[in-house]
């Protein structure tokens, strides 16, 4: 019997580690995914390899945190920071070929929807000052830089409403994986890139965006643009899809949240079409890639349920 117990506590302990090592393994892998990500230019990795890296790490980050408040959490800036990875990819694999970019075919649809003119030249020719920064053109860059507020709502909704997180959370991050391949597939130059750059609209359009930064930062206005990121991401606007997809979660919980969000939607939108980071049909791209996530989501949720069962940890909690 003593033989026995000498020989069954190893095993015992063997087992627990054997248990383990697949939760280890997640661990380790996140922070060398995201420092491969990190210096793909200078290790000079092909932009296949930062994806399908990137494109893992929510998906380690969710099989090593147990099911809790913070597993959505981390779980979210995972999500973001891929996003934002899979964004300026496709700038990276083309800044040195200007040809592959699109330009007219977003011009010509906004005029065909704003009666002949598009709706960022409209705007602007009525509403700016080409001359100075305005307390409107605060006011709108103020309304773009609150990109955030959808993340900033789901942790609301989480603290408050934590029966309602799961559909949110999944419907958030299912809206910027459709709008990432666009990004990929039609690069697309913004309002503001296709007028400075390349004379179309007969050069009217200014990135407001840009002159309220120096404006704030009392730059001169001839200093040269360094912005970071991808200015070929006009279609579609994540920026509307993210808005338009919280403000469906904020409906379902009361119709008072959802005015709210709506609110917001309607004002995220006239703020990227004024500041001519996005055409009129980059808007309504957006509020479909959102309305297509609402409908799909009843057929996926039960595969996506049994691939989160599969990948976390056995001993969850609950996230209450």
């Amino acid at each position: 019997m003593r033989f026995a117990a000498r020989v069954q506590s190893p095993l015992s302990q063997l087992r627990r580690v054997g248990s383990t090592w697949p939760l280890v393994r997640w661990v380790a892998g996140i922070p060398t995914a995201v420092a491969v990500v990190s210096l793909r230019k200078r290790l000079g990795l092909p932009p296949v390899v930062s994806l399908a890296a990137a494109s893992l790490t929510p998906l380690a980050v969710a099989a090593a945190t147990p099911r809790s408040k913070w597993r959505y959490i981390a779980v979210g800036a995972a999500y973001m920071w891929t996003f934002k990875v899979t964004w300026e990819l496709p700038y990276e694999m083309r800044e040195d070929s200007r040809h592959s970019v699109y330009i007219r075919y977003p011009i010509n649809i906004d005029r065909l929807l704003g009666g002949g003119v598009p709706p960022t030249v409209r705007l602007q020719r009525f509403l700016r000052d080409r001359t100075k920064v305005t307390p409107l053109d605060r006011a709108v860059a103020g309304v773009y830089g609150s990109w955030l507020l959808p993340h900033l709502i789901l942790g609301w909704i989480l603290m408050r409403h934590p029966e309602f997180i799961p559909r949110a959370a999944g419907r958030l991050a299912a809206t910027y994986h459709l709008t990432a391949p666009f990004y990929w597939l039609i690069p697309t130059a913004p309002p503001w890139w296709a007028s400075e750059t390349e004379g179309e609209m007969n050069g009217e359009v200014q990135r407001v965006l840009r002159h309220v930064i120096r404006d704030f930062r009392n730059q001169s206005r001839s200093e040269t643009d360094n912005t970071p990121g991808n200015p070929w991401g006009s279609m579609p606007s994540d920026h509307v899809a993210s808005a338009a997809i919280t403000a469906m979660a904020l409906s379902e919980i009361n119709m008072a949240y959802g005015v709210l969000g709506w609110s917001y939607v309607m004002l995220a939108s006239f703020a990227v079409i004024y500041l001519g980071e996005h055409y009129l049909i980059d808007v309504l791209t957006g509020l479909a890639v959102a309305e297509s996530v609402r409908r799909a989501e009843p057929l996926l949720s039960p595969i996506l349920g049994q691939l989160a069962r599969a990948l976390g940890p056995k001993n969850n909690k609950d996230t209450r």
